[in-house]
């Protein structure tokens, strides 16, 4: 009877700061792709693209990523509204344009010779 050797459950490598930063900057400073640098250094190349975005979003343990202020945000819909109401109004202002432009001249009437 053949035994069966169980294997213990993947344990999750844990990176520190020091090298993530290190790794960060090799792939970055290399020029070359996620997936070279990974092989390189022995990790996925996702865990490269998932250390890039924390940084970049700077959520870095469990800290929540900055939410702009409610003040910001009424001033960029007033921007976008203004914005909109302008561009209706030149789109309306092209269409009556283009409507003048197409109409066919009024044809100017012969003279009669007396």
């Amino acid at each position: 009877m053949k035994t069966q050797i169980q294997k213990s459950a993947h344990s999750r490598r844990r990176f520190s700061e020091e090298y993530q930063d290190e790794a960060l900057a090799l792939w970055r400073q290399s020029g070359r792709s996620a997936a070279k640098v990974g092989a390189e250094l022995g990790i996925r190349p996702s865990l490269l693209y998932k250390w890039a975005k924390v940084r970049r979003l700077g959520t870095e343990h469990g800290a929540q990523p900055a939410r702009p202020e409610v003040a910001e945000l009424e001033a960029e819909i007033r921007r976008l509204t203004a914005e909109n109401a302008k561009l209706l109004e030149q789109r309306e202002v092209l269409k009556k344009s283009l409507g003048i432009l197409s109409e066919t001249p009024p044809r100017s009437m012969p003279k009669s010779s007396k």
